[in-house]
């Protein structure tokens, strides 16, 4: 039992006896097979020590992703380690500039990312919604490639979820592609937040043939995992979770309390801010106290917004997140769906357990009785 007050027998983790495994380096498919890739930015250095290296990897995001990489890698040399391009950030994709390269060609700019990465990500721009010359553009230049070591990055703004018609070119251009892809949404909050863009997110893994990396994900890459996904990265942290725009710009904070970090609770298959709980859940009720190694029986709301206690919140996620996933290890996609609606039923039933614990009634996530919930 990881925490006190709610169980779901399904997410226990489960103990792996498994042989080493070497670093598949320069093979994506390879590489991505059965593992769990979180995606790690300010805090990388604390988190990946964490990381279950037979059956994880990390993805490194951020400014001075490049510059740190080294030092992370000699400190953990049995860890993949993959460096995401700063186009993905930074450059809006247009029909004639679908890339910000760093090089003459796109092929030496891959090169140029395998002197430090274990796979190399077309530095593709960000996809406005409906935009298909710019991803058509985007993918002819890859499919020129004969490359093992690469992934063909399509960061989409969230409207592509919106609209049927735009769902169907997406899948049609991924289907067409000779490399893998790496699936990652744009918007400023949450690129998956409704019913309908969850269930065109579980379409896309569905209904394509190629192998796809659910990409600055929450929770929704282990959807994403049963219906068909190659691998999953989620990040320990609500901007490593998502794109936000080219342009965006973030404004102050009112609240400073609201920095506290959004902790794991695998049971209920959610993220929950430690202010939300403490103030929400437990005014008046004991708090739920969380087991994994980080925690070790402390109170699951206790964290604030000072760096330190952020930082020990974000360990938390990453522990838990690999414990969740370590059922999924070795499954094919049928029984990680069977695996994934297990977890979920769980979850729906937490829901009664921690209402009786505080005394009231709580609101279900919509998207996890409305669309994990359902078959598909």
């Amino acid at each position: 039992m990881s925490f006190t007050v709610i169980d779901n027998p399904h997410t226990a983790p489960t103990p792996l006896f498994i042989a080493p495994r070497s670093v598949e380096t320069g093979n994506a498919i390879a590489l991505l097979t059965d593992r769990q890739f979180h995606v790690a930015g300010q805090n990388a250095q604390s988190e990946a020590p964490l990381i279950q290296t037979n059956f994880g990897g990390a993805i490194l995001v951020g400014d001075d992703a490049v510059t740190k990489v080294a030092g992370i890698r000699a400190a953990n040399p049995d860890l993949p380690l993959i460096v995401e391009p700063r186009s993905l950030r930074k450059h809006l994709a247009t029909d004639t500039q679908p890339f910000q390269l760093t090089a003459a060609t796109l092929s030496e700019d891959l090169d140029q990312q395998r002197v430090y990465s274990d796979l190399a990500i077309t530095p593709t721009g960000q996809i406005k919604p409906g935009d298909s010359d710019a991803l058509k553009a985007a993918l002819r230049e890859v499919n020129k490639l004969g490359r093992t070591d690469t992934m063909f990055a399509i960061p989409a703004y969230a409207g592509w979820l919106s609209d049927e018609q735009y769902v169907k070119q997406l899948i049609a251009v991924i289907n067409r592609s000779d490399h893998p892809v790496l699936l990652t949404f744009i918007h400023g909050h949450n690129p998956v937040e409704s019913v309908k863009r969850a269930r065109a997110y579980r379409r896309v893994f569905q209904e394509t043939t190629v192998p796809v990396v659910a990409h600055r994900a929450d929770l929704i890459g282990f959807d994403a995992l049963a219906h068909g996904a190659i691998a999953s990265a989620i990040g320990s942290y609500p901007s490593t979770r998502r794109l936000n725009p080219f342009d965006h710009h973030g404004g102050p904070v009112g609240d400073r309390e609201n920095l506290s970090p959004h902790m794991l609770l695998t049971d209920m298959l959610r993220i929950v801010r430690s202010t939300h709980m403490r103030r929400e859940w437990f005014a008046s009720a004991t708090p739920i106290q969380c087991f994994c190694v980080i925690c070790r029986g402390a109170d699951v709301d206790r964290l604030h917004e000072d760096p330190a206690e952020r930082r020990t919140g974000h360990n938390h996620n990453v522990v838990n997140l690999d414990g969740l996933y370590s059922s999924y290890v070795g499954l094919g996609t049928a029984a990680r769906r069977t695996l994934w609606a297990s977890q979920v039923a769980g979850a729906l039933d937490t829901y009664p357990q921690l209402e009786a614990h505080i005394g009231r009634s709580l609101r279900v996530d919509p998207i996890l009785q409305n669309v994990w919930a359902k078959a598909s």
